[in-house]
């Protein structure tokens, strides 16, 4: 059976405009190629004030789109959850890598709360592995297949078996998935993914299944039979899902690893310097003209730790969305009272008024010791 070709191949040209909508989606192989092979977003220029406004109409609005579109696709910022976190998958792929075909792969179930980045660090994982192999095999198997290293599929609250095989063979835009039993998918499935040296499988929004309904007993058992027969490692992303049932199939329970990914903390010294090393590191990706050393880090460490309670997906948003009004205000630093304009999720905001009166009268502090102001 001979290995569907992808349309394009990876754009060599670092301009994102130049990739067609169907290879932005994660759903197909062309477009997670393009994701994890795509370079970094070039940096515009940092200028100052005066090489700001020395700029003529035309140049300041190519400016400004251009740090738009770099906020837009910030790279994630290292973390030690998120190192920590994919250092754990590392462990269960690598595991797995070498093993004869006919023992089962390991399984994994990363549980964390909607906005701490778990998404984020799964991808960035997909993507390490996607290129790893890729560097260290080649982009054509020893038959002359196309090789991809990753398969990922999306979850939703009414997927079924059938589904959820038609969504492999929709990854590999395989010519047998408009017709067939969820058999006969699987079967195909199994064919690219052996043939294609696949070794990770990303279910995303694992949260969306009910694991106590016919339909989720059903894709429990199913997910035994891929970790069975599949040669790849399995990895899981949602949230809660110990209270939605994953665990309470025995076999599941054996051989999945359950890992988290814990929001900041700034209950102590380490997590306090944990922020703040997060605040520098995200201080150096700002390009804003009158940005200063510490803007973050230490003017405003208690506030956007208010305005976040440590949640980063929350923090990403404030930032981006502040730096993109100080943008276009001409303001061109983050302060207080910009960021009381910029409106966050309903979540952080149900939790901004306990945060900001523990910070202001005291009892909490989001900065360490040595870099706490005085008086």
């Amino acid at each position: 059976m001979s290995r569907p070709k992808p349309d394009t191949a990876v754009p060599e040209d670092p301009a994102w405009k130049s990739l067609r909508l169907d290879e932005l989606t994660l759903t197909r192989k062309e477009g997670f190629a393009a994701f994890a092979e795509a370079p970094d977003y070039p940096r515009p220029p940092d200028m100052t004030m005066v090489e700001l406004k020395a700029l003529g109409p035309a140049a300041k609005e190519e400016h400004d789109l251009a740090r738009r579109r770099f906020l837009a696709n910030l790279r994630p910022i290292k973390t030690v959850q998120a190192d920590g976190l994919i250092a754990d998958l590392t462990d269960v792929l690598e595991a797995g890598l070498d093993q004869p075909n006919w023992e089962a792969k390991g399984m994994a179930a990363v549980d964390a709360f909607p906005g701490l980045g778990k998404t984020t660090v799964g991808l960035s994982f997909a993507k390490r592995v996607h290129n790893d192999l890729i560097r260290q095999h080649g982009r054509f198997t020893a038959a002359g297949h196309e090789r991809w290293p990753v398969i990922r599929v999306g979850m939703m609250g009414d997927t079924t078996v059938k589904d959820f095989n038609w969504a492999m063979l929709e990854f590999f835009a395989h010519s047998g998935r408009n017709s067939g039993t969820a058999n006969s998918f699987l079967s195909r499935a199994l064919d690219c993914a052996v043939s294609c040296e696949s070794r990770l499988l990303l279910v995303d929004d694992l949260q969306f299944l009910r694991f106590r309904s016919i339909r989720g007993t059903e894709l429990a058992n199913q997910f035994k039979t891929i970790a069975n027969e599949f040669p790849l490692m399995i990895l899981f992303i949602g949230y809660d899902l110990r209270k939605k049932g994953l665990y309470e199939d025995p076999q599941l329970e054996r051989r999945i690893t359950p890992l988290e990914l814990a929001p900041f903390t700034i209950k102590n010294e380490a997590g306090r310097m944990q922020w703040r090393s997060f605040l520098l590191s995200l201080e150096q990706r700002v390009v804003l003209a009158d940005k200063y050393p510490g803007m973050l880090a230490d003017d405003l460490s208690d506030h956007l730790y208010a305005r976040c309670s440590g949640h980063i997906g929350s923090l990403m948003t404030l930032v981006k969305r502040a730096c993109l009004r100080a943008i276009r205000t001409g303001e061109e630093r983050l302060t207080p009272d910009l960021l009381t304009h910029v409106k966050p999720d309903r979540a952080a905001r149900e939790q901004q008024a306990q945060w900001e009166e523990l910070l202001a009268s005291g009892m909490k502090t989001s900065r360490p010791r040595n870099h706490r102001k005085q008086g």
